[in-house]
């Protein structure tokens, strides 16, 4: 008869998207996932099967949570300029938030891992279409309500804010200063507001 199991899988993957968040995959090591999680090392491998296949699983969890979440607004009916300031609003102030020094999970993965990716699963390549992709459904929005400039590219300028928030992700994860965050944010708010049909 199996050993009852005293923890909770949900559980055991925030956990881990903590630690992986904190120090990376590379850093990460069993001892410090035991200490995160709260389980010993048998337990984490009887449930996971790997150190790899637990940060296979807390990336997708990290993505469907928390990414989304994040960028859905963007792909909402009706969803236009307004709604990209709002993500770039909130943004703003992250150098004094909890994210201050963690940063992105993924954007983290894509710059340790660069254009390897162990994990099979093309994590950050999809992570950065699903950002690209909500911001084009919001420039597209606004296009067709009227609101953007015809000159405008919405793909095009899809790609732009992506690099921008990432670049402002990489800035939290430094712990930059939180005025340089703002300031950085600022001018994404300025730019996306340029966009729109005068």
């Amino acid at each position: 008869m199996g050993r009852t199991k005293t923890y909770d899988r949900e559980t055991l993957i925030e956990r881990a998207v903590d630690a992986f968040r904190s120090h990376g995959f590379a850093s990460t090591s069993a001892s410090m996932l035991e200490e995160a999680l709260g389980v010993n090392r048998s337990s984490i491998y009887a449930e996971f099967g790997s150190k790899q296949a637990l940060f296979d699983v807390a990336l997708e969890h990290y993505r469907d949570t928390v990414v989304d979440h994040r960028f859905r607004p963007l792909r909402q009916p009706g969803a236009g300029l307004d709604s990209i300031v709002s993500l770039f609003t909130f943004y703003a102030t992250a150098g004094n938030g909890p994210a201050a020094g963690k940063g992105c999970l993924l954007c983290n993965t894509a710059i340790e891992l660069g254009a390897d990716d162990p994990t099979g699963t093309t994590a950050v390549p999809r992570y950065f279409e699903h950002i690209t992709s909500a911001f084009e459904s919001a420039l597209t929005d606004a296009a067709r309500n009227g609101d953007l400039a015809e000159s405008v590219d919405a793909a095009e300028q899809a790609h732009l804010l992506t690099a921008t928030i990432l670049g402002i992700y990489v800035l939290i994860r430094a712990d930059a200063p939180p005025h340089t965050i703002s300031a950085a944010a600022s001018a994404a708010i300025d730019h996306v507001e340029a966009l729109a049909s005068i």
